[in-house]
């Protein structure tokens, strides 16, 4: 049984903000998503609704780089009229891609975190689902989130998501993936000509948010001009990209080479294989080594 390690060498016990905990792919059809998420190669979750939103998802879990457990939360629309956070909105105003990221941390901590660095934040809410640890036997995931206001977290807006259950979301037998992934490397995003990242986001980057941690642990979160992003991804397709690093890289280029994706190999960035967005919830998937 695969277990989330709840402690790190490099986190004190009074951080309010540990490293990235997982990220969040906007979609409108969550079938079509998941489907399309196994032809990847990922292991995922069954589709399960959120108690009282009008939101389901199904997840793709990670050992994570340093035990710590990531995961990629593929999110859709069940009912529209019970609330959905304006997924709905979002989706038809800017279509499928990533939504936001959410933090790894301590609810109360952070929401402390906020304000002490002027950050306004809609307070601790709590959040919870059913996960089928065992076939046929569910188990309630709660957690406790923090949301802080979109505008000094651009360009993706960004929360801090306390697992109370972890032994339920990272079971076992979620966490082995037929393309080799171990976890997220690094989040991409281009920014938008002659912006700036928003306080909230130097304040993170910057160790603010974080305690003593001179960075959150984890995923690295990496911002380009738009001149920067046509070096790697000169098609355009999408502003952001998801890198999955891959236990073996030969591995993993023959499995897609077999999965009938269109993807072609990295030219610039993580040495690796770039999956296009139509094909990976509307971000680019890039698969690498770590080199």
């Amino acid at each position: 049984m695969f277990s989330v390690v709840t402690d790190h060498p490099d986190v004190p016990g009074d951080a309010p903000i540990i490293g990235l905990d997982h990220v969040i792919l906007a979609v409108s059809d969550l079938e079509a998503a998941q489907a399309k998420a196994r032809k990847l190669g990922f292991t995922t979750t069954d589709i399960t609704a959120h108690v009282g939103w009008g939101t389901a998802n199904t997840c793709v879990m990670f050992r994570g780089l340093d035990d710590q457990g990531d995961y990629l939360e593929i999110l859709g629309v069940r009912d529209a009229s019970i609330g959905t956070n304006g997924l709905d909105d979002h989706l038809a105003e800017q279509g499928e891609g990533l939504l936001s990221l959410a933090l790894k941390g301590r609810a109360e901590l952070a929401a402390a975190a906020f304000d002490e660095n002027g950050l306004a934040h809609l307070g601790i809410e709590n959040l919870h689902r059913n996960v089928e640890v065992v076939p046929g036997m569910s188990q309630r995931a709660s957690f406790k989130l923090v949301r802080p206001q979109r505008g000094p977290f651009s360009p993706v807006p960004l929360f801090v998501c306390e697992h109370l259950t972890p032994q339920a979301v990272w079971a076992d037998r979620f966490v082995h993936h037929e393309n080799g992934t171990l976890g997220i490397r690094a989040v991409q995003m281009r920014m938008a000509d002659g912006s700036t990242l928003g306080e909230g986001y130097e304040a993170l980057l910057t160790g603010k948010l974080t305690g003593s941690i001179a960075k959150p642990i984890g995923a690295d979160l990496e911002f380009y001009s738009a001149e920067d992003w046509a070096q790697i991804y000169p098609d355009a397709e999408a502003h952001e990209a998801i890198v999955y690093q891959v236990e073996d890289l030969t591995k993993t280029g023959e499995f897609l080479a077999n999965s009938g994706l269109a993807f072609r190999p990295a030219m610039a960035g993580y040495r690796g294989y770039i999956v296009y967005p139509g094909d990976a919830g509307g971000a680019y998937a890039v698969f690498t080594d770590g080199t």
